[in-house]
């Protein structure tokens, strides 16, 4: 496998385990929205949630197609996003959006740096994460539409959010 390939699994790998756990925090807040009958929040956060569906089916694809194996940490990764959609729901929509704000903040950054890789080595792939990046700035200002900034605790909790998904993000690509 020559650099370029690579680079191109990395990308693959930690991508597809970042939209398993987009969708794993969403399902945790929907859950908890759902039962707690807050429409509002949960007709929110489920169409994010929709809208991450088409990154996890296009990773999810092009794992196929290109034989990329998942992250090992895949399971613990889908159990602790979930965990974390559920306890940030539980402490109130605000928290739920800092959640939605703090990981897509990491988020827009880690597809910065791989746009950037991307040039040159595989320009489909490249578009694609530009149109997610997209996305994601808009879930993150959607976040802070809907108050995540006058959550309690907001500082720490973006944070341990901002540290857990960096902390993902780097073992994602390398196990």
């Amino acid at each position: 496998m020559n650099a370029k390939e690579k680079i191109l699994e990395k990308i693959i790998r930690v991508d597809q385990a970042g939209e398993v756990g987009a969708q794993q925090i969403y399902e945790g807040q929907k859950l908890v929205f759902k039962l707690l009958k807050n429409e509002r929040d949960l007709a929110e956060v489920t169409r994010m949630c929709e809208e991450e569906k088409e990154h996890l089916d296009y990773f999810n694809k092009l794992a196929r197609e290109r034989n990329v194996k998942p992250t090992k940490l895949s399971k613990l990764f889908d159990t602790g996003a979930f965990v974390m959609g559920v306890s940030t729901a539980l402490l109130g929509s605000k928290a739920a959006y800092v959640c939605t704000e703090a990981v897509e903040e990491i988020i827009e950054e880690h597809y910065q740096q791989q746009i950037d890789q991307l040039e040159g080595i595989d320009e489909d792939v490249r578009k694609k994460i530009i149109k997610f990046q997209e996305d994601e700035v808009n879930h993150k200002n959607t976040a802070i539409d809907m108050g995540s900034k006058d959550a309690f605790g907001y500082k720490v909790l973006r944070k341990v959010i901002n540290d857990t998904t960096k902390a993902a993000i780097f073992f994602a690509e390398r196990y």
